[in-house]
Parts: structure tokens; C-alpha cells; sequence
């Protein structure tokens, strides 16, 4: 190999892990508790590549709750729901200027990252597309949109960005992208 990636060590609640203290973390109870994503998702996020990191119970939950549940999770279903809401959506309408260009430059940014080995700032990244795609929808509120047209394309808008969050998510979260 060209490249040689190690991870640092992975202390628990700031305390190096110790059987004889009794702060090991089971990765299998974990993964049992909120599934293998989430543990990944965690890992990925708040442990830099080539950095000591730290565990924490509370830590995770908040991490689980605040960006799988509360921002990807609510992102999801926000648009999956106004997509259901219109049946059929067809894909012959052209993006926002401003919502391509973002999409572009997060992938730019996400690959380079990614390049780099620095997985929580690549993540930190899909994280401001998901953020972005909720100010797209409270910003064009599709909902009062009266003509179905303009309304058709506000939502197509938000299902390509739930397309791109999901195709970048792909090789950190393989079961929910």
C-alpha cells in the first residue's frame, strides 16, 4: 500500500479503558442497542482520523438524536413526504443555480476530505447539505406554493439534494444512505 491509515486510541468518558476499572464499551451491546450506522456514525464523527478520541454514552445519544434522528432523519422524511404528496415527480426540471452550485462544491469538499482521511470533516460537510436543504424548504415553503408547477420543481429541488446527501453518505452510512 501506498497508504497506511491507523486510528488513535479511544478512551472512554476521558479514562484510557480498563477492564479493572470497568469502562469497557461492547461494541456488539452498542451496535445491538442502536444498530451498526449509528455506532459508525459516532466513531466517524466525533473521533478524528489519526487522533486519540473519546467515548461517551451521553455523547452518542446526543450525536444519535441531534443529526441521524432530529437532522437527517426529519430531513428524509420532510421530503420524502411532500414527494409522496405530488405522486410522480419528473426529473425534466433544472436546479437553482445556487442549490447546484452547493451540492457541487460539497462534494468537491467531501471528496477532498475524504482523500485526506479526515472522515468527521467530510461528515461535518453532508451534515451542512442536510442543514441547507432544510433552509431550501422553509425558504420556498412549498406547501403555499399554489401554481403545481413552481411546486413541483421546489420539491424536485429538495429530493436532489436528498439524492446527493444520501450518494455521499453512501460509504460512511451504507444501510440508511
Amino acid at each position: 500500500p501506498k497508504e497506511i491509515f491507523a486510528h488513535g486510541f479511544v478512551s472512554v468518558d476521558g479514562r484510557k479503558m480498563s477492564k479493572t476499572i470497568g469502562n469497557m464499551v461492547d461494541p456488539f451491546d452498542l451496535v445491538k442497542k442502536y444498530g451498526t450506522d449509528a455506532a459508525r456514525y459516532y466513531l466517524l464523527r466525533e473521533i478524528p482520523s489519526h487522533e486519540d478520541g473519546d467515548f461517551s454514552e451521553e455523547k452518542f445519544r446526543e450525536r444519535y438524536n441531534g443529526d441521524l434522528a432530529n437532522g437527517l432523519g426529519n430531513f428524509a422524511s420532510r421530503v420524502l413526504t411532500l414527494g409522496a404528496s405530488l405522486g410522480k415527480v419528473s426529473d425534466h426540471f433544472a436546479l437553482d443555480h445556487d442549490t447546484e452550485k452547493y451540492i457541487d462544491s460539497t462534494k468537491k469538499y467531501v471528496y477532498k476530505k475524504i482523500e485526506e482521511f479526515k472522515f468527521n470533516e467530510a461528515l461535518s460537510f453532508i451534515w451542512d447539505l442536510i442543514s441547507f436543504g432544510d433552509v431550501y424548504i422553509n425558504k420556498n415553503v412549498p406547501w403555499h406554493i399554489e401554481r403545481e408547477e413552481k411546486r413541483i420543481k421546489v420539491v424536485f429541488g429538495a429530493v436532489v439534494i436528498l439524492d446527493n446527501v444520501a450518494a455521499l453518505l453512501l460509504p460512511f452510512l451504507p444501510e440508511t444512505a
